[in-house]
């Protein structure tokens, strides 16, 4: 599988509008054109706090991502009513796409439907975008899979996904310096118990702030709420 990672940017107070019309335009007929919204996520700390959303959509492969882009291209309907409706409410949108890492949790792939999952609780969401120092891809996997990873669970945080870019920011022709980093924390209060971890444990100090950063280059975290329509949450 392959994940189409987006930022949609509706600054101005447009939010909301864009929200509705995404609703009633798009996220269906996307859908039916080949490809699951599996996470949609508005910006709550961070740039574009209150402004965006960052949405990931899956495919099964680059093929199927091509063939459900012309199949979009194609729907007259949808395309006139995004014209309309959708787009005059965005001011930005960027595009990658990202594979999950073999360290990585996977997705069983059965999505519930959109009308499933709308009321259900909703957790939230960290986002990290990790940009990695030449060369030292491999060695920041090994780290995460075999010590970052297991020490999120100490304030109940799960990962949800460890990906890599394939097309996009960051990428060469031989590999990825750009990974994306998604993980669950169950409420606001082990998100901030987690941050302070990282200056009062030696322990985990140590590691996140000398083996692990002697890798990245720099990191873009926000964090993120749920959509009703998110089936990730």
């Amino acid at each position: 599988m392959i994940y189409q990672h987006r930022l949609v940017v509706a600054r101005g107070g447009k939010l909301e509008t864009r929200h509705k019309h995404f609703q009633n335009v798009a996220m269906q007929a996307l859908d039916d054109h080949g490809s699951k919204l599996v996470g949609a996520w508005e910006i709550w700390i961070g740039v574009d706090a209150g402004c965006a959303v960052w949405q990931l959509r899956e495919h099964e492969s680059l093929a199927t991502w091509e063939q459900h882009r012309e199949r979009a291209m194609a729907d007259t309907a949808l395309r006139s009513g995004q014209d309309k409706g959708l787009y005059p409410a965005l001011d930005f949108v960027d595009t990658a796409i990202l594979k999950l890492t073999d360290f990585s949790p996977g997705f069983s792939g059965d999505w519930p439907a959109i009308d499933d999952v709308r009321g259900q609780p909703r957790s939230f969401i960290e986002q990290r975008i990790l940009y990695l120092k030449p060369g030292t891809a491999a060695a920041h996997h090994a780290i995460y899979a075999e010590r970052v990873g297991p020490a999120l669970a100490r304030e109940g945080a799960s990962l949800i996904g460890f990906f890599d870019t394939v097309i996009g920011p960051g990428t060469t022709n031989t590999g990825s310096h750009r990974s994306v980093e998604i993980r669950r924390f169950p409420d606001l209060a082990s998100w901030q118990r987690w941050r302070e971890a990282q200056d009062n444990d030696a322990a985990l100090a140590g590691l996140m702030k000398g083996d692990w950063l002697e890798t990245v280059d720099r990191v873009e975290s926000t964090l993120l709420r749920p959509m009703d329509y998110s089936r990730i949450r």
